[in-house]
């Protein structure tokens, strides 16, 4: 039984927890403290991501006052970086961490886009603190290496720099670390990143991929879908990595968007990819909320698609290669879209190859009206346009006819 252990403060870090029990249990010795709080010598103390030491500390505390799965859902940022597994993975990793096994995740981000690594802490939150616990502590969410402001305050997050994997040799309380006045400077994208990041690590811990991609179709609207259509890539990679890059910079493209992947978009829009960060960038770079993300599909919206049905909306029956040209796709992908979308493909024409002529005098004036009509509504194929002008004249005056005659 591990006595003077405290109760959790509302969003504290775990590791901060064990940081206030070294101060309360009276050790001098860091490793004396950690020898008791975890006898196996568990080297995953202090870890982003918790492990087996949490099971270690629990057991020994009195059931009632603590339970282990509040203590991962609420005291780690365990939700954040399981954000983006199937409901199946996050029910099997959940369950080896109540069993007190290591849960084996990789790529979890440690550093900084400034590449740094450390604790950090609001300078509000810290002031609030100490005026409502008579002590500071270090907050879950703020841990999360790309978050850079306080999603309550807004605030610029200080950083101490210590490797995390010193963490499992000493401890290192908030309150022996000199406080800082707040900052206020930020970026545009700043804000909207900390509420997602923010919103990844509280929404419910079952919160997670759909069967549709909102962020897919948010891209899509926003004018990123791709010319290709090649199989189930609907994104340029090359014009979204290279508008993420201008809208966030050099730090944060050197270490989320090297270099334009298809690959690396594919597996976003399938939900193949699993670390948050990338998720969370593109999320505020669609303009869509956390909630937005998870919630309802939104409207499926191709830029190419609409081109086409606008088109499509004229009445007119073009060539299908003057078409294709006109909407930005290669004849064949023009049935792809067809096939896709289901629409009727209205640029083949169906009965015999045999045509006849009629011959109109026009006068110059009258050819440029035609001329300017068919450049708005043809495309500029004057011979099509009158055409399709023509029979659909000629069809109105045969029905209005057959309608008098009845």
């Amino acid at each position: 039984m591990l006595s003077y252990f405290p109760t959790p403060y509302p969003e504290e870090w775990w590791w901060s927890v064990l940081c206030r029990y070294f101060v309360r249990s009276g050790y001098h010795n860091h490793a004396t403290a950690m020898k008791e709080l975890s006898p196996s010598r568990s080297k995953s103390v202090g870890r982003l991501f918790p492990a087996g030491d949490i099971y270690e500390v629990v057991v020994q505390l009195p059931a009632p006052l603590f339970s282990l799965e509040g203590i991962i859902l609420q005291h780690t940022l365990a939700p954040y970086y399981l954000r983006f597994y199937p409901s199946e993975k996050k029910t099997q990793v959940l369950a080896a961490l109540l069993s007190g096994q290591s849960a084996g995740l990789t790529s979890i981000e440690l550093t900084t886009p400034n590449g740094k690594q450390g604790l950090k802490w609001c300078p509000v939150c810290r002031q609030e603190d100490e005026a409502a616990y008579g002590e500071p502590y270090w907050h879950r969410a703020h841990q999360i290496p790309l978050l850079p402001l306080c999603p309550r305050h807004g605030c610029r997050l200080m950083l101490h720099e210590v490797p995390f994997s010193r963490l499992s040799e000493l401890f290192l309380p908030l309150c022996v670390i000199p406080n800082a006045p707040p900052q206020y400077n930020c970026q545009p994208w700043e804000e909207p990143l900390s509420s997602i990041l923010y919103s990844f690590l509280v929404l419910p811990f079952e919160t997670g991929p759909l069967p549709y991609n909102n962020l897919e179709l948010a891209l899509n609207a926003k004018g990123f879908g791709s010319k290709a259509m090649r199989g189930n890539n609907t994104l340029d990679a090359k014009k979204v990595w290279t508008a993420c890059i201008n809208l966030y910079g050099p730090a944060i493209s050197a270490q989320y968007f090297p270099k334009p992947s298809p690959a690396v978009l594919y597996r976003i829009c399938h939900w193949k990819l699993t670390s948050p960060e990338r998720y969370a960038l593109l999320t505020v770079f669609a303009g869509l909320t956390a909630e937005e993300l998870f919630g309802p599909e939104l409207p499926r919206f191709h830029p190419i698609l609409e081109k086409l049905r606008q088109y499509q909306r004229h009445g007119i029956a073009y060539r299908k290669d003057a078409l294709a040209l006109a909407v930005g796709v290669s004849p064949s992908q023009l049935d792809t879209l067809a096939r896709e979308y289901r629409i009727q493909p209205f640029w083949k024409q169906c009965g015999s190859s045999r045509t006849e002529r009629i011959r109109i005098a026009l006068s110059p004036e009258e050819k440029q009206r035609i001329l300017n009509a068919a450049a708005i509504y043809g495309n500029g194929q004057a011979a099509v346009f009158a055409r399709a002008i023509l029979l659909r004249e000629a069809e109105r005056i045969l029905r209005d006819f057959t309608n008098k005659e009845e």
